[in-house]
């Protein structure tokens, strides 16, 4: 995760090469949060968009694309 002034890094998490992103938003999202307690804009692409990930980030504020394909979204 980095800033929107500037693009600085503020968070890393190097993943396994197996790991799925869509499991994990929701939790690299929460851990941010917890660690670094700002009110932050979450921008995502559209791995963000499952129910898992958005019960984990219900009060954070967050924007994302949602693929036209999903049943949701239709």
């Amino acid at each position: 995760m980095w800033s929107g002034d500037g693009d600085i890094p503020l968070y890393l998490r190097v993943a396994h090469g197996n790991e799925v992103e869509s499991t994990m938003f929701g939790k690299l999202m929460a851990d941010f949060q917890k660690q670094r307690q700002i009110d932050a804009l979450f921008v995502a692409d559209a791995a963000l968009y499952t129910e898992d990930n958005l019960q984990m980030i219900v009060s954070f504020r967050w924007v994302s694309r949602v693929t036209g394909t999903l049943t949701a979204a239709k």
